[in-house]
């Protein structure tokens, strides 16, 4: 419901402008960005989460002197995820390097459950605890199959959406850097803007299949910026029926100012 608050005189409602920062928008606030990297104490910034009966050996390992995290899937599933800390996201972009020593050839049912498994995957999570049937997450697979650039709803999870960025063996082996827009992948996926960013997170998986892989991830880089105050959206003056009027959101609700 609006709540309207009566102005004795124009003065007051510019210096409301003023105070808002201008009559359309609130300013911006800085990005927060998030390092997730794999040095010293990165257990204890990782989260483990178990996702089948076997789990996958996880070890950070030197490559060209950058301490990377490795895992080995055999019949198993497990990821790693790192939390964000429920940041509001307007903008957002995530960008990390990894490899694979192979993509799961063969594997033509990557979009039904028997099939659901990856060299490797990327997740970006929101509005949930990582993993749980709350939360929403855009994947980012190394499919084997399924093309570059195909989107496409978990067999398991309708609220995990799929993206491949690369796809069979014609780089397998070789060091790939990834960036995406996730509030883009985001908004394409869902419908709608995300709310909070809940982490990120890597896995490898081939349990379903009972095949073996191996990937390597490096340079996680999380940047997101809310792009108006908490609780405070854009400002907006106009001519109403009694004069001027400046409306503004707070929380839910638009705060009526009128003259």
């Amino acid at each position: 419901m609006a709540r309207r608050v009566r102005l004795l005189s124009v003065g007051p409602l510019f210096a409301a402008l003023s105070w808002l920062g201008g009559p359309t928008n609130v300013h911006a606030q800085s990005p927060r960005v998030w390092r997730a990297d794999f040095g010293d104490g990165w257990t204890q910034r990782w989260v483990p989460a178990r996702l089948a009966d076997r789990t996958n050996r996880v070890t950070v390992v030197q490559d060209g002197g950058e301490r990377v995290l490795k895992i080995e899937s055999d019949n198993s599933a497990s990821a790693l995820w790192y939390p964000l800390d429920g940041a509001a996201t307007d903008e957002g972009r995530v960008a990390w390097r990894w490899r694979v020593d192979g993509a799961l050839s063969g594997n033509g049912k990557e979009r039904e459950k028997r099939g659901d498994d990856y060299a490797a995957r990327f997740f970006v999570i929101f509005d949930g605890r990582p993993f749980s049937h709350r939360a929403r997450a855009i994947c980012y697979v190394w499919a084997s199959s399924e093309p570059v650039g195909s989107a496409y709803r978990n067999p398991y999870f309708s609220n995990v959406a799929t993206i491949v960025l690369q796809s069979g063996n014609d780089l397998s082996g070789q060091w790939i850097r990834e960036e995406r827009d996730f509030v883009h992948d985001y908004q394409t996926a869902f419908g709608k803007r995300p709310r909070r960013l809940s982490a990120v997170a890597v896995m490898v998986d081939t349990d379903n299949t009972e095949r073996r892989a191996t990937a390597w991830f490096a340079d996680v880089v999380v940047e997101s910026r809310a792009s108006e105050e908490r609780g405070l959206g854009p400002a907006h003056l106009r001519l109403g029926p009694r004069g001027l009027a400046l409306s503004v959101i707070i929380g839910e609700a638009p705060l009526m100012i009128d003259r």
